[in-house]
């Protein structure tokens, strides 16, 4: 009893100095007492287009770090090394997949002049982001949906198939595959960008543990598969050229040192549930990286 009193104080201590117990204590009062009928409806996780951060645009990555500090540039960043790797150009029909902000679609259209562009989006704030940014592009059609989606649309329809920075919410990921390989074209590829294990679980235990924290944050625990298995899935859904590339260092580390330089200029001007979520994927990918159980890669598959 006097260790799990003295335990409880630690607990109680540490959330009210972390500026967590607050935190709860708004989230549980906006869920009770909205302040508006705008707050209740409000469903986009826009933490940052109000910030001291990033006021001109409405990236939601994670992000490429490396020679940056910068989180707008940093989301820039990971969106070319995606356009990259799927090798964009001008002659392609491309399909993006989960996108979060207009941003990457001007990516897409203004950098790498695609020859067409459609876009899902799973919520309609998204939908209407993109349609008030990014309209007046005769080459885009943006739609309603998930990576569900993709069994709608015809076979071979598509040149290349994007999936930046969502994947790892995936709860399907083998349908999800087999549903893209059959609409790309013979010769086109997908390139997506997600969470990698970098080994089985040691035990039970370990296992449980990210299943909770991973579940905390929003992340798919389904869709987290280590390496071996990640690949072989793709094999089975009929591709047959698959490659990763490790950017670990780059996004994970560079995301937690941003957010733990920028969390208090965050916090007054983010939604209380948005800032929670974003402090618990933090923990989450440190605790991940800790026990060595979390990669990040760049992945194609033809």
């Amino acid at each position: 009893m006097t260790i799990f009193a003295f335990l409880s104080g630690v607990l109680l201590t540490w959330l009210v100095m972390s500026g967590l117990l607050s935190q709860l204590i708004s989230l549980i009062i906006s869920i009770w007492w909205p302040s508006s009928k705008r707050e209740r409806g409000m469903l986009a996780d826009q933490w940052l287009l109000n910030s001291g951060v990033s006021t001109s645009s409405g990236w939601r990555l994670i992000g490429y770090w490396r020679d940056t500090s910068d989180y707008g540039q940093a989301c820039s960043e990971l969106a070319g090394l995606l356009a990259d790797k799927a090798c964009l150009s001008n002659q392609d029909k491309v399909l993006d997949v989960g996108f979060s902000s207009y941003d990457q679609l001007l990516v897409w259209l203004d950098y790498y002049q695609v020859e067409s562009l459609t876009a899902l989006a799973e919520t309609e704030q998204l939908l209407a982001g993109a349609q008030d940014q990014c309209d007046h592009y005769d080459q885009l059609k943006l739609e309603r949906g998930n990576e569900l989606e993709l069994a709608k649309f015809d076979a071979d329809s598509f040149d290349k198939l994007l999936a930046l920075d969502c994947a790892y919410h995936f709860e399907n990921k083998p349908q999800f595959f087999q549903n893209a390989r059959k609409v790309i074209k013979t010769g086109g590829c997908l390139t997506l960008t997600d969470m990698v294990l970098s080994r089985p679980y040691k035990d039970r235990m370990e296992q449980r543990m990210v299943n909770l924290l991973a579940r905390s944050c929003g992340i798919s625990v389904k869709g987290l598969m280590v390496h071996q298995k990640y690949e072989s899935t793709l094999k089975e859904a009929g591709y047959e050229n698959v490659e990763f590339v490790d950017i670990s260092q780059d996004v994970l580390s560079g995301f937690c040192f941003w957010f733990s330089q920028h969390y208090r200029q965050l916090s007054p001007v983010t939604r209380s549930k948005v800032w929670i979520r974003l402090r618990l994927l933090v923990w989450f990918i440190r605790w991940m990286q800790h026990r060595g159980l979390l990669e990040y890669h760049v992945i194609s598959a033809r």
